[in-house]
């Protein structure tokens, strides 16, 4: 194209329009600097802080302090930015580990949804006379022991410190055995519930003290550690509990049932908008099906 074709191209109205509108803007690009982009927006609401509050007491046994709290909210917000940004970048995908936490999250937000007001007093009750069986107050158990040892000498010593009391001693509480001070347990227990004996002294121990007779010194009777003499004082039948008693249990129990009654509600939610299909062949071929 010669010169006197670019001056008639140049005189075109149109032409001109669009060179001074490119003109234009870049002059606004110049001055207005490089462009900014608006910051994604972190909410940390009621759901996320209870996720982190219950995710602390969790993990440690205890509900976390304010200080605590603020330094979780705050590894919760560099996490939140560090996980966008791997979204942005596609590093989710095929991970097994991203896939089940989002998995977890989700059931968590569910639950928390279902949690968000509180239970009313008809609810709790609803629940506690559908689930009256749960509530009971345990056996309670009084009584004193004296650790013999384990093994072979232990269960003889037991035995022969039993045979050798007298009548009255035998049914007298503070009867001296020469046992031996190997446990760091007191000598007698005032209404001890099953979990306290259970703790102490081991399962078997705790079915052998539900089964002894009141009021004498028997032994030997074997424990975790060895073998004792055991004089069972009195024993205290478990009952049911009442709402009013039981109520603080019966709370915490109804929020467990109602985050699980709202995943199974998701659940059925999702296999409603999801059609999924199953490669039966290869999945018996895997499976070494015939």
């Amino acid at each position: 194209m010669n010169r006197k074709d670019w001056g008639k191209l140049l005189g075109q109205p149109l032409v001109q329009f669009v060179l001074i509108g490119a003109l234009i803007f870049g002059i606004y690009r110049l001055s207005s600097g490089p462009e900014v982009t608006a910051p994604m927006e972190i909410h940390v609401g009621t759901t996320e802080l209870r996720w982190l509050h219950d995710t602390w007491q969790g993990q440690f046994g205890r509900p976390p302090g304010a200080a605590e709290m603020r330094a979780a909210v705050k590894a919760y917000v560099d996490e939140e930015m560090r996980y966008r940004e791997g979204l942005a970048l596609g590093l989710d995908r095929d991970d097994t580990i991203v896939r089940r936490r989002l998995a977890q999250k989700y059931d968590f937000m569910l639950g928390a949804e279902a949690l968000e007001g509180a239970p009313t007093e008809g609810h709790l009750r609803t629940y506690f006379d559908r689930e009256r069986q749960r509530y009971m107050a345990p056996a309670l158990t009084s009584f004193c022991q004296v650790y013999f040892g384990a093994g072979r000498g232990g269960l003889e010593r037991a035995g022969g410190a039993v045979a050798a009391l007298s009548p009255s001693a035998l049914r007298n509480p503070g009867s001296v055995f020469k046992g031996s001070d190997q446990l760091p347990y007191p000598r007698c227990y005032d209404k001890a519930p099953p979990a306290d004996v259970r703790r102490d002294f081991g399962d078997f121990f705790t079915k052998a003290l539900s089964r002894l007779p009141l009021g004498t010194w028997q032994g030997p009777v074997e424990s975790g550690y060895g073998f004792h003499a055991v004089l069972v004082g009195a024993r205290t039948p478990g009952r049911r509990l009442n709402f009013s008693e039981a109520r603080s249990s019966v709370e915490t129990d109804w929020g467990k049932w109602s985050t699980e009654q709202a995943r199974l509600r998701g659940d059925r939610a999702l296999h409603e908008r999801y059609r999924v299909t199953i490669d039966e062949r290869a999945l018996r071929a895997l499976a070494g099906e015939k």
